[in-house]
């Protein structure tokens, strides 16, 4: 019983986590069709960002705030940086989006060790308790506030992005810009705006996946590295483009980890491993993902 309780918190809150990041990839693809090789160091960027505004004395919600409009900013500028220079392109035949939004997360990174520092800083929960409880155990295993914010916060988060998406205007500018930006654009949408925001909205995800883990984890510079690839996986293994789909392949990753981590001694070293051999029987048996549609080619 201790196990299975085990499994569960660690698969809900790193599922959690890995979701949020995925639904920052697959958010950018749905309308671009371009994979966003920055979004991990956007997350590590905003933790840092979080990290200077509250040891300048700014409480934990206003440091949350800020970091949140900072990584729209910065959400922005890697569009600007890292897509605008390539101009009208194809993304299935021009691939040069690879370099670019990679290099810019590298650029990131940098920019951090330069400023802030490369050692892994602190960040304070965003709450202690809830109505006075603080910490519960079941079957031995500890559960925390932190945790259960981390939970709550990131399916309510990701489940208003995919009401956006699917149910609002702005969310049908986005398929009808990935679908043909041209057309689009004689229809009166603004694409450049359209696939600005969805950037904007990629980096303010990554600004509250980077606040809430940090109390579980601090904020470090790897962490952009080990969670970018993790939701890559997931956002591919769902099906890149669905929002569904990032939350159902970051909670199949995190259980998945967490059911390797309790049944084994060596549940570290092994956990890729089982991670990526997942992944592999996903797509031969889904090449698109579990949500993901198969590409058509018309002739």
């Amino acid at each position: 019983m201790t196990d299975l309780v085990q499994i569960l918190v660690s698969g809900l809150t790193v599922g959690s986590v890995i979701a949020l990041v995925a639904f920052g990839y697959n958010l950018v693809f749905a309308s671009t069709r371009i994979v966003n090789f920055a979004q991990g160091s956007m997350l590590v960027v905003a933790g840092y960002i979080a990290f200077a505004v509250t040891r300048a004395g700014v409480p934990i919600w206003g440091a949350l705030a800020i970091s949140v409009l900072a990584s729209l900013v910065v959400g922005v500028v890697v569009e600007i940086v890292a897509i605008k220079p390539l101009g009208r392109f194809d993304p299935s035949t021009n691939v040069g989006w690879i370099l670019t939004t990679f290099g810019v997360g590298l650029i990131a990174i940098d920019l951090i060790k330069k400023t802030v520092g490369a050692e892994a800083r602190p960040l304070p929960a965003l709450a202690h308790s809830i109505f006075g409880w603080r910490v519960a155990k079941v079957s031995g295993v500890a559960i925390t506030v932190p945790e259960v914010v981390l939970v709550v916060s990131a399916v309510l988060i990701v489940v208003g992005l995919d009401v956006l998406q699917t149910r609002t205007a702005l969310g049908r500018a986005f398929r009808a810009v990935a679908e043909d930006r041209q057309i689009a654009g004689l229809m009166g949408i603004n694409t450049e705006l359209t696939v600005m925001i969805t950037f904007a909205l990629a980096g303010a995800l990554a600004a509250i996946g980077a606040v809430l883990i940090a109390p579980l984890q601090f904020v470090k510079l790897d962490l952009g590295v080990n969670l970018g690839i993790q939701a890559f996986i997931a956002a591919v293994l769902g099906g890149l483009g669905s929002t569904r789909g990032a939350i159902v392949g970051g909670y199949v990753i995190g259980f998945t980890s967490a059911i390797v981590s309790t049944i084994t001694s060596e549940g570290g070293s092994w956990g890729p491993v089982v991670v990526f051999g997942v992944f592999l029987l996903v797509l031969v048996v889904r090449p698109a993902g579990i949500f993901g549609s198969p590409a058509v080619e018309k002739v």
